[in-house]
C-alpha cells in the first residue's frame, strides 16, 4: 500500500487558496494520511503530532545536512560552511556552542528593556489614531531594530536587511521558492562586518570576530570571515521573519477571540500563555524538511532513503491527540507545550528572544490600544512556502471598529479624482527612462488611509515599497535596492485618472522620468 492510497485529500504547500485556511486539510492529513506522499513535487510529509515529534529527534534518520527548506534539498544545493542550522553533528554541535552562549533565556530576558522602548518608540506616535497596520507599524520595525541592536547593524541599514531577509523567502504565489545560493552566503553584510571589526563593540557581531572555539577536528580556532558572514545571515534571517508574522498573528488572532484580548487586558499575567497559545494556533514557520537518509518505515509504509519529508508543525500543533479541542484558541489553557519552536539538536536557538519580543509586543499594545478589528478586507497573506503570515494587516481601533469600518467603506464608495481611487491591491505598469534606458516594473500598490505599501517586480528583481503616502492626487514611496548595489529610490508621482506620471531620485546617479498605466 502507497501512501497515496489511503486518501485523496491533497495537500500543496504553494497553493494560495490551501493556505489561506489549511486547518481542515490538516485535519485530513492527520486522520485520513498520516503519512502523505506528494507525487507533483515528490516529498512526504507527517502531520501528527507524535509523528513529527518524532523525526524531528531523529537526526540520524532526518537529517538537516542538506537543508530544512524543500527547495533547497531537492535542488541538492551546497550547504555554506557556517550554515549551522543545516548542519548535522559534530559540525553542528562545534558551531551551535558558539551561538547558544549568547541566546540563553537569562541573556534574553536582560533586554526586555531594550526592547519594550524600543517597541514604544515604533507605537508611541500612533496613539489617539483611529487605524494601525500590525505589520507595518510594528512587525516589520520591532524584530529587525532588536537583531539589529544584538548584532550592532546601524538603524538606517535595519530596513534594507529585513527587505532582503523578506525578499529571500518570498514565492511567486503558486510556485516553488527560486534558490538564489549567495542569499544563504551572507552577501550583502560585508561593509557592516568589515566596519565592526575596525569598530568593535558589545554586541553579537563583535562577539562573533572574537569568539574561538573547537571545531569538529578538535581545533581551536575562530570563525573564518565567511563563516562569520553566514552565522549573521542565519541571526538576521531568523529574527526578522519570524517574529514579524509572530506580531501579525498576535493582531489576527486576537481581534479573532475580543472577550479573551479583554481578559488578557485586564490581567496583564496571562500575556506569557496568550504568545504560547498564539504561537500553537498560528506558528509562523509552518513546516520544516528533512532528508532522508535511510529506508525508514512509517505507519507501515516505508519512505525510501534520499526522500524529502515535511514535518507540517502547524498541522502538529492542531492535533487532538495532543491537544483537547485543539482548534479552540484559550488563553487559559493547560497541559503539554506546542512544537512550534521544533525539537532536539535543531530546535529553534531564538526560541527566548522571539517569547520575549511577543510578550513585550502583545503588553505595548494593549497599554495603548485595549481594543481592536481587522479590516479583513485589506489584510494581504503573504505568499511564502516556510512561513504563513500576513504582508499588511490593518486593524481599526477602538470598539466602534464595525462602526469604523461602514465609515470607512462609505467613504471608498465616493468618487473621488487620482489616488482616492485606490482601493485594496491594484497593479500599475510602470518605465522608468533611466541613464542605462527604458526600465519596465510592474508596482503593486496597497491604500491604507493616507498610507500606501506595496512591491516593486522588474527583471533584476523583487523589492518592497516602504513609507508611502497619499497627499491628493499625489503619491510617494521609497524603495531599497540590494542589487547590484545598495541604493535608495524615492518616488514622487502623479496620477491622473488611469495614469501615472512623476520622476523617482536615484541617489547619487541623479533622477528618471516615470510613466505609467493601471493594469
Amino acid at each position: 500500500m502507497t501512501a497515496t492510497s489511503q486518501s485523496d485529500v491533497y495537500w500543496d504547500p504553494y497553493k494560495p487558496d490551501i493556505s489561506a485556511n489549511p486547518y481542515s486539510i490538516y485535519r485530513r492529513l492527520r486522520d485520513e494520511a498520516p503519512l502523505y506522499y506528494n507525487k507533483e513535487y515528490d516529498f512526504y510529509a507527517v502531520s501528527r503530532f507524535s509523528d513529527v515529534d518524532s523525526c524531528l529527534m531523529d537526526h540520524t534518520t532526518f537529517s538537516s545536512a542538506r537543508g530544512d527548506v524543500l527547495e533547497f534539498i531537492k535542488a541538492n544545493a551546497e550547504v555554506p560552511k557556517g550554515m549551522f542550522i543545516w548542519e548535522d553533528p559534530p559540525l553542528h554541535t562545534a558551531y551551535r556552542n558558539v551561538v547558544s552562549r549568547v541566546f540563553t533565556p537569562k541573556r534574553m530576558n536582560a533586554l526586555e528593556e531594550q526592547i519594550r522602548a524600543y517597541c514604544a518608540r515604533c507605537l508611541d506616535p500612533l496613539t489617539g489614531a483611529d487605524r494601525i497596520d500590525f505589520i507595518a507599524d510594528l512587525g516589520s520595525k520591532l524584530p529587525g531594530g532588536v537583531i539589529g541592536m544584538l548584532l550592532g547593524i546601524p538603524d538606517e541599514a535595519r530596513d534594507i536587511v529585513r527587505e532582503r531577509v523578506e525578499s529571500a523567502l518570498r514565492t511567486e504565489a503558486g510556485k516553488p521558492m527560486e534558490i538564489n545560493q549567495a542569499s544563504y552566503q551572507g552577501e550583502g553584510f560585508e561593509e557592516y562586518l568589515d566596519w565592526r571589526i575596525k569598530n568593535p563593540s558589545n554586541d553579537l557581531m563583535t562577539e562573533l570576530v572574537n569568539v574561538e572555539f573547537q571545531d569538529e577536528t578538535g581545533t581551536k580556532r575562530k570563525l573564518t570571515r565567511e563563516e562569520i558572514l553566514i552565522f549573521i545571515n542565519v541571526l538576521a534571517g531568523a529574527g526578522n521573519e519570524t517574529t514579524s508574522r509572530l506580531i501579525g498573528w498576535i493582531g489576527k488572532v486576537l481581534s479573532d477571540h475580543p472577550d479573551q484580548r479583554r481578559e488578557i487586558a485586564k490581567n496583564p499575567a496571562l500575556i506569557p500563555a496568550a504568545i504560547e497559545e498564539i504561537l500553537r494556533v498560528e506558528p509562523p514557520g509552518t513546516q520544516v524538511a528533512r532528508y532522508v537518509t535511510r529506508d525508514i518505515e512509517i505507519h507501515s509504509q516505508i519512505v525510501p532513503a534520499g526522500s524529502v519529508l515535511q514535518c507540517l508543525v502547524a498541522a502538529a500543533n492542531r492535533d487532538e491527540r495532543r491537544f483537547p479541542d485543539a482548534d479552540r484558541f484559550d488563553v487559559n489553557r493547560q497541559g503539554a507545550p506546542a512544537i512550534t519552536f521544533g525539537r532536539g539538536i535543531h530546535s529553534c536557538i531564538g526560541a527566548a528572544l522571539a517569547r520575549v519580543e511577543g510578550r513585550v509586543a502583545l503588553d505595548e499594545l494593549l497599554k495603548r490600544f485595549p481594543d481592536w478589528t481587522v479590516d479583513a478586507e485589506n489584510a494581504q497573506l503573504s505568499s511564502s512556502s516556510t512561513t504563513r503570515g500576513w504582508d499588511t494587516l490593518p486593524a481599526f481601533i477602538g470598539q466602534g471598529g464595525s462602526a469604523s469600518r461602514a465609515a470607512a467603506s462609505s467613504s471608498a464608495a465616493q468618487p473621488a479624482a487620482g489616488p482616492a481611487k485606490l482601493a485594496g491591491s491594484e497593479m500599475w505598469q510602470v518605465t522608468l527612462q533611466t541613464p542605462a534606458g527604458p526600465q519596465e516594473m510592474t508596482v503593486q500598490l496597497l491604500r491604507n488611509g493616507d498610507a500606501v505599501t506595496g512591491r516593486i517586480d522588474s527583471p533584476m528583481g523583487g523589492e518592497v515599497i516602504s513609507d508611502g503616502k497619499v497627499a491628493g492626487d499625489k503619491l510617494t514611496w521609497t524603495m531599497k535596492v540590494t542589487k547590484p548595489m545598495s541604493i535608495k529610490l524615492s518616488f514622487d508621482v502623479k496620477v491622473e485618472g488611469d495614469e501615472m506620471t512623476g520622476k523617482v531620485k536615484l541617489g547619487f546617479f541623479g533622477s528618471a522620468a516615470l510613466s505609467g498605466r493601471r493594469a
